[in-house]
């Protein structure tokens, strides 16, 4: 419905058709309308347009004249740009267009209330492989002005040094040497700093840096002492221009370049002149070298030697004061080629009779005759005896000084009750920290345990009521021994059965080891109280025998070597204690001992196996053992199936520079052996079995003065305390038993 405004009206209203006004364009209008008014007026005539004045364009910019540059690879340059504005404003781009390869410039803006900057050129490392001249050009630019110039650009050609090989370096282990490169500066002016690539394992080295005026260039090789032999050529660099310049530099590593083979055996009476001949071995170094003599004996002098290049042999003449006193002593032959050195050794041994011999001292000792048998251990009575068996046979300050570590270490080890224990000897040990996972199957003998914590103590001379006067502290483990004493008495079986009266417990290898300590004790103590169980000990070895002759782990089973060995050594023991020994149990274990012997034909007794077996098999451990029973059976010095073994046992010497203790129970018997022997054999061996256990000796915590197990056969079953026990009887043997084969004669006081 459609509302009519001002009416009243609310009805349907009908509209008509709207109009629609039709507007004509205005001169159309007029002719439409003409005669129906008065014509318009005529159009006015146009206003004159008014002269349009352009203001003066500014004169184009212009970029000034460049200074032409020089540069070395690798370096750049500031260019001084300058702009004449000519009224130009706003800010000014510089840039070069199109520089060609290896030249770079940065694009540089020039503020709008400046008309000067630097335009920074770079020349790259890459070029310089000829001289390069080029002209770079250089653009100006504010808003639409534009002005260029070109920039004159010379990169010389580089002048690289050369670096020429210094002659081959020879280091030893342990040991710096200086070489020198010399350096062909080529043109090059300036400092160098070169460094070393490529060295051998274990070797170090250090180049000082090169001043501009310098043309040499030192290097400082140093090789570790665990180096190893090498020859292999290391490199010094230097870096110049993005490029390296090396040369090589040959480094051989070599142990031995050369080898003063002077370990021999040397007697001198006192007032003689004797001339040495040295042989030389040449490897590496072929150079001169020069000798001289350390820790001589007192009254030996020598004279110094020189050795010319190449030449294979020395002579040193030495000499003897003629009162110099008999004694061995391990001297050193010191070599020096350059800064390559050696020192070897060379064992004296000052005597009249040229080997062994029995000191004054000892022979003048108060004690018993029964301590001054033939191979008896009357020597570690006391301190004198002592040290005049260590100057007779080659015993040292620092030997005796492991032997000390080893006693106190064992001490510290010994149990409440007087035991010792082979497995878990450091139980209720405060800070102990000694036993190895390589121990966890060590037999649990304590009867063995507690004979290896006592005899390196009795062979010190010390029992439960005496000890040598000094050192001092060897008088404090008295109640060490007692107690360990006391312990194997109380282990003592007391029975009807002749099978089971008078074992110490345990196998017939502990029982053995507790015999001769009980024996030892008796015999250097005259302690009566001691005679009876240490009687009943032996006579249970003796009922113990096998009928062939031998003895192994249990009563009366089929003997071995190994066991016999042991067993015997007990039972001669006691005979150097004065205890009655019937002959025929010996008798029966000769026999038993020549069955095992397997050397070859017609000298069957130069070797011994663990059993007799059709297929035997010598061992050098079993072959000592076999030959010290021999000598206890008092077989002749000279008996050439004897002496042909000592040969295979020097075949067999301890290493001369091992890490490890390695065959200790070898070691044990074969230092006895040719102890009783004596002559130049024990003097070569003694000394390096006597530096084997002064290295190996651990020397740190709470393992201070024991041996560890490593490459010790049977070292898993015995664990430390045999090792050590072992070691120290070893380090003992100068006093611990008298020599077999040399009659003692009393001497008055």
């Amino acid at each position: 419905m459609t509302s009519i405004s001002g009416t009243s009206f609310r009805g349907p209203v009908r509209l008509a058709r709207p109009f629609v006004a039709v507007l004509l364009p205005s001169a159309l209008a007029v002719a439409l309308l003409s005669g129906c008014g008065e014509p318009p007026p005529p159009p006015a005539p146009p206003a004159p347009e008014t002269p349009v004045v352009e203001a003066p364009k500014p004169k184009p910019i212009e970029l000034a004249e460049l200074a032409p540059i020089t540069l070395t690879p690798g370096e750049s340059a500031e260019v001084e740009v300058n702009v004449v504005r000519n009224d130009n404003t706003g800010p000014i781009q510089i840039q070069v267009v199109e520089p060609p390869q290896g030249v770079t410039a940065e694009a540089v803006e020039i503020p709008a209330d400046a008309s000067s900057g630097k335009l920074k050129v770079v020349a790259a490392e890459s070029l310089g492989d000829e001289k390069l001249m080029t002209t770079l050009r250089v653009t100006a630019k504010v808003g639409e002005q534009q002005s260029e110039r070109n920039l004159g650009l010379t990169v010389n050609k580089i002048n690289l040094p050369k670096l020429a090989s210094p002659p081959p370096t020879l280091l030893q282990p342990g040991a710096s040497k200086t070489a020198e490169v010399k350096i062909d500066r080529n043109g090059y002016t300036g400092p160098l700093e070169l460094t070393l690539e490529n060295l051998p394992a274990k070797v170090t080295g250090t180049v000082e840096s090169v001043a501009a005026d310098k043309s040499t260039a030192k290097l400082e090789l140093n090789a570790a002492g665990d180096a190893q032999n090498v020859t292999q050529p290391a490199r010094v660099v230097v870096k110049l221009y993005g490029r390296t310049v090396a040369a090589d530099v040959p480094i051989q590593v070599d142990r031995t370049p050369y080898k003063v083979e002077s370990f021999k055996a040397v007697s001198i009476k006192p007032g003689e002149t004797k001339e040495i001949k040295i042989p030389i071995q040449r490897n590496s170094y072929t150079g001169p070298l020069d000798l001289n003599m350390a820790d001589l004996p007192e009254g030996i002098t020598v004279s110094k030697v020189q050795v010319a290049a190449n030449q294979k042999e020395a002579t040193l003449t030495l000499k003897a004061a003629p009162d110099a006193k008999e004694r061995v002593r391990s001297a050193k032959v010191v070599s020096t080629g350059g800064v390559l050195s050696s020192t070897d050794p060379i064992i004296l041994r000052i005597s009249t009779e040229g080997r062994g011999f029995l000191p004054p001292e000892f022979a003048a000792n108060p004690d018993g005759s029964v301590l001054l048998r033939r191979g008896s251990f009357g020597g570690r009575l006391t301190a004198e005896s002592k040290q005049a068996l260590l100057d007779a046979f080659g015993g040292t300050a620092e030997s005796e000084a492991a032997v000390m570590r080893g006693l106190k270490w064992l001490a510290a080890h010994q149990q409440p009750n007087g035991s010792w224990k082979l497995k878990g000897y450091g139980e209720g040990i405060e800070g102990c920290d000694c036993v190895s996972d390589a121990e966890k199957e060590v037999v649990d003998y304590d009867t063995a345990g507690t004979a290896f914590g006592l005899l390196p103590f009795l062979g010190a001379g010390v029992t439960h009521n005496r000890a040598p006067e000094s050192p001092p502290e060897l008088a404090q483990y008295k109640s060490v021994v007692e107690k360990g004493l006391v312990f194997l008495g109380q282990s003592q079986i007391a029975s009807k059965k002749e099978s089971e009266d008078g074992s110490l417990g345990g196998n017939m290898y502990a029982h053995a080891l507790g015999t001769i300590a009980l024996c030892e004790a008796y015999g250097l103590s005259g302690d009566e109280r001691l005679k009876v169980p240490t009687q009943r000990a032996v006579m249970y070895m003796m009922n113990a025998q096998h009928k062939e002759g031998g003895w192994r782990y249990g009563y009366n089973q089929a003997g071995d070597m190994s066991a016999t060995g042991w067993v015997f050594l007990a039972i001669r023991s006691g005979q150097l204690a004065g205890l009655s020994i019937k002959r025929d149990p010996l008798v029966r274990a000769e026999r038993f001992i020549e069955s095992c012997a397997c050397g070859p034909e017609g000298a069957k007794l130069t070797r011994f196996c663990y059993m007799p077996t059709q297929e035997p098999k010598p061992t050098p451990t079993l072959t000592a053992a076999g030959m010290l029973t021999r000598q206890y059976l008092l077989t002749p010095k000279d008996d050439p199936q004897l002496v042909e073994g000592v040969k295979y046992l020097m075949e067999n010497l301890p290493p001369e520079s091992g890490t490890a203790l390695g065959p200790i129970y070898y070691y044990y018997y074969g230092t006895q052996v040719l102890h009783h022997m004596e002559g130049p054999e024990f003097d070569l061996w003694n000394h390096r079995m006597r530096e084997h256990l002064i290295r190996t000796q651990q020397k740190e915590g709470h393992k201070t003065g024991s041996w560890d197990i490593a490459g010790a056969p049977w070292g898993t079953r015995g664990g430390r305390m045999y090792t050590t026990s072992m070691a120290l009887m070893t380090l003992e043997c100068y006093y611990r038993h008298l020599p077999m084969y040399r009659p003692v004669k009393r001497v008055a006081e």
